[in-house]
């Protein structure tokens, strides 16, 4: 009977979201759990990428675990792809969880499968619930595990881990056991093993009241989230906030506000977090002058009369740089810049903010640079006899703080020539005709 209960919600998983002829990435352990989902799905009309990611935690053992792995999928002729973790992996749950994660989207890549399968189940989610609500969570973290999320699909999150272990009998397959399993060291087997068993006590169905309250957490956040799809695209736009329109609403909504956008950043509700954010914005939505507070590394928020901004830094790509050394087309991020030889002077000269510039590069071509600019960048605006700071002429064009780390400058050197929409410099301004014309164009 739970054989075909289970079977019949995987079925129904698969018709409810289209999957059916497509070909997915499926994280497998060789555990009960994922070992119970690759036997179900290896039966229905996909094409599986059995993924298994060793952490090389405990030596031989796992790699006989990954052995066990592989010897299932090619007696199934099922694809197997594994890889172990490199040897300074942090030996944390996090630090696991992120490697295998971005692991899986790896393989995703590299056999463009349509998706990821994970075979989270019902009592997992009553752990996470639970340990959330330990930790402190709002009704979002209530929620907890989604059957869908982003291209991540879970497949047996409304079986239990008894109809999986059933299946699993019944059908003869031997799924590894990971003694690290049953460590409570771990926080989630913790949870598992001391945790709800005591509740159990109180309550033998703990586990199913714990599912109904995240089933409830999802239909009242529902009615939040319609009740606020109202009100956000008015005083939300991408990560920023507008400031006026914010504080005259409610705490109770400043604060949903606050968690729809930190959301993006932050994985789970943090009441400290948005309280601290919350009496920040307060505190400096009269100022001219754009305060700055650290949320997380690299994760900063900005404030001023205007605006709330989130702002999460990016160094990967602070220095990287781009040699201009012939007329042509240039990618720079979301950016297209062209350089194109030009003798024709315009009728009108475009405005700064126009993206659009004509310049003399006699003297300067074609030694230059397409970077970011940085703040002891030397520019010489047009018109202006003297020099300045790049810093200080963005702060006379009242660009806010945030947005200068992703200001795009053609420069010789230190010597800013060209700052797209803003402004060109006195030294290439055309006496006569232009010798050149930049154009620049977002492409995404």
């Amino acid at each position: 009977m739970q054989q075909k209960s289970i079977i019949f919600k995987v079925n129904n998983f698969l018709n409810k979201y289209n999957l059916l002829k497509k070909t997915f990435v499926l994280g497998f352990s060789g555990g009960y759990d994922s070992m119970c989902l690759l036997d179900i799905l290896s039966k229905q009309d996909i094409k599986l990428i059995a993924a298994h990611y060793n952490h090389g935690w405990r030596g031989k053992e796992a790699d006989q675990e990954e052995q066990r792995c592989k010897d299932f999928c090619e007696k199934r002729g099922i694809t197997f792809y594994s890889q172990k973790a490199p040897s300074n992996l942090k030996k944390t749950e996090t630090a696991a969880r992120e490697a295998r994660y971005f692991f899986f989207n790896e393989v995703l890549k590299k056999y463009n499968a349509n998706g990821i399968f994970t075979a989270h189940n019902n009592d997992d989610n009553a752990e996470t619930v639970a340990y959330r609500i330990i930790k402190g969570t709002g009704i979002k973290g209530l929620e907890g595990i989604q059957e869908i999320r982003g291209n991540i699909y879970r497949p047996l999150l409304d079986c239990t881990r008894k109809e999986i272990e059933e299946y699993c009998e019944i059908n003869n397959l031997t799924p590894n056991v990971d003694s690290s399993n049953t460590n409570t060291i771990y926080k989630r087997n913790f949870i598992r093993y001391e945790i709800l068993p005591k509740l159990e006590k109180i309550n033998p169905s703990v586990k199913k009241s714990i599912n109904n309250l995240s089933k409830l957490a999802k239909l009242d956040n529902q009615i939040i989230t319609e009740y606020l799809s109202n009100i956000l695209p008015s005083v939300i736009t991408e990560n920023t906030i507008d400031i006026v329109k914010f504080i005259s609403l409610s705490d109770a909504i400043q604060q949903k506000i606050i968690y729809s956008l930190i959301s993006n950043y932050l994985d789970e509700y943090d009441l400290k977090k948005v309280t601290e954010i919350l009496e920040f914005i307060k505190q400096n939505n009269q100022s001219k002058e754009e305060k700055r507070k650290s949320l997380t590394k690299g994760l900063w928020l900005y404030v001023n009369n205007r605006n709330a901004t989130i702002y999460k830094e990016n160094n990967s790509t602070k220095n990287i740089s781009i040699e201009i050394t012939k007329c042509g087309e240039y990618e720079f991020g979301e950016y297209k810049i062209e350089v194109t030889e030009t003798t024709e002077k315009p009728d009108k000269f475009p405005n700064d903010n126009s993206g659009i510039a004509y310049v003399d590069l006699f003297g300067y071509e074609f030694s230059l640079t397409l970077r970011y600019g940085r703040s002891r960048d030397i520019f010489q605006p047009l018109g202006m006899s003297g020099k300045m700071f790049l810093k200080k002429y963005l702060s006379g064009k009242s660009i806010e703080q945030h947005k200068r780390n992703k200001i795009i400058v053609l420069a010789q050197s230190n010597e800013i020539l060209w700052i797209p929409y803003l402004g060109i410099s006195e030294n290439v301004r055309t006496q006569t005709n232009p010798t050149h014309k930049l154009k620049i164009t977002k492409t995404t």
